[in-house]
Order: C-alpha cells, then structure tokens, then sequence
C-alpha cells in the first residue's frame, strides 16, 4: 500500500491540513525509510563484528573499522531520496494531494532518518570505542575528523552530514524531474555538492588537502559548522519545496 492509499486528505490548507496530509506523507516515506536503514545498519554491524574479529586474529586494530560505513550511511539514504522525486511524486498527486504535501513530508521524513542515521551511527562508535579501550587497542578516527575526535564532535558531524545528504538527494531527484537528464546532470556541483562542502566545515587535523584548500590550514570550530551545516540544509529544503510546487506530473494515457 502506498502513501497516497493509505489515507484521505483534504487538497487546501486548512487547521486539518498538517495533519491530513503532510503527517501521514512523512509517516509513510519515513517508514520506508527506516525499513532500509534496519537492513543497512544490520548489514554493517556484522560486517565490522566479523572483520574487527579477523583483524585481532592476526594483528591488533589499529583504527576504527566501523569508520569505513560513514560514506555508505551518507551516500545509501541519499540515493533512497533520489527516487521520492520520480516515483513518490506521481503516485501522491495522482491520489488527489498536493505537491505543497509531499515536499513538507519529504522534507520531515528526510530530517527524521537522518536523526536516526546520525544517532545509530554515533552510538555504535561510542561502543566501538570502547570495545577497543577494553581491549588496550588504540582507536582513531581516521577519516575527515580528527583523530581525536569525541562524541562531542562525531555526533553533531554524523547528524548535520546526514540531514544535508538526504535533501540534497530530494533535491537532486527534483533537479531530475523538473530538468530532465541534461539539466539534472550539469546542476549535480549545486545539488550534490553541498555534501562535500558540509563534510568539509567538520574537517579538522586531516592534513593539507581538508583543512589547508577550505579554510587556510584552520579547523573550524564545532558551533560554527553546525551552524553552517543548519544553514545550507535550510537553503536545500527551501530550494526543494519551491522547485516541487511546481513539478508537473508525466500522465500516461490509457
């Protein structure tokens, strides 16, 4: 059962419409959502379980393995929101809702799993962490954090990461739709983008090439990247529900 199948909706605002249209729009996109991220959190838990294994049989970690899944836990989310533009759209405008409703709900449902993204990804570090303090081997982070990197530091990175790359996969699929190819390819640097440059605003003690090409050799502050993470979320999610509004909706002939 789709979304649009599973309830009827008032199609004008009203005190009803939040919860008519928008509340279950997000509700079904983040029950999906959430569905693939049990698949893909289980996945990676046995993955590191079993290669955190291997490598203590015939050495000693050295550095985090669950490291390895952060791009997979930007990047998978990110392409499941891709399809919302294509395939969600046509269903929930077809059912008599309107675009106004889907962008909303997309754009909660997008900030609620990357909540969850964020949250799963930085409790399993903080057990992995101490798997390896248990176990007297030394734990870094070795990817565009510091090395040093605490909670106080990979949480606000994982949550302010994931939320980007979610919108920025509704807007990339959006860009697609209302662009076709062409357009949704040469607008990728705008649209995809703003992942690498929200990645960047936490990078910090990684070497010349993260810190020294952004921000002249200095870290940013942890405050002062979430708040320019927040930013360029918000100008994502204000650009994504404009170019929704007005999406026109391929009618196949019958």
């Amino acid at each position: 059962m789709t979304a649009a199948a599973s309830f009827a909706a008032p199609t004008t605002a009203g005190p009803g419409y939040l919860v008519g249209q928008v509340w279950p729009t997000a509700r079904w996109l983040l029950g999906r959502s959430l569905f693939l991220a049990l698949w893909f959190w289980g996945l990676v838990v046995v993955a590191v379980t079993a290669a955190t294994v291997v490598v203590a049989v015939v050495g000693e970690p050295a550095i985090s393995i669950l490291a390895f899944a952060r791009h997979g836990a930007i990047w998978f989310p990110f392409a499941v929101f891709i399809t919302v533009s294509g395939a969600y759209l046509p269903v929930h405008v077809a059912a008599g809702l309107t675009r106004r409703s889907m962008a909303l709900g997309a754009i909660l449902a997008a900030a609620a799993t990357a909540v969850v993204y964020g949250v799963v990804f930085s409790v399993l570090l903080v057990v992995e962490r101490a798997v390896y303090s248990a176990a007297g081997w030394q734990w870094q982070f070795f990817d565009d954090l510091s090395a040093g990197a605490g909670p106080g530091t990979f949480v606000p990175a994982s949550l302010v990461t994931s939320l980007v790359a979610n919108l920025s996969g509704l807007l990339v699929g959006m860009a697609f739709q209302r662009g076709g190819g062409w357009w949704g390819t040469v607008t990728l640097p705008v649209t995809a983008g703003p992942i690498l440059l929200v990645s960047a605003l936490f990078a910090a003690d990684t070497g010349p090439i993260a810190t020294d090409t952004w921000f002249g050799g200095r870290g940013l502050s942890v405050p002062v990247a979430v708040t320019g993470g927040l930013l360029v979320a918000a100008a994502m999610a204000f650009a994504f529900d404009r170019l929704a509004r007005g999406a026109t909706v391929p009618v196949r002939a019958t």
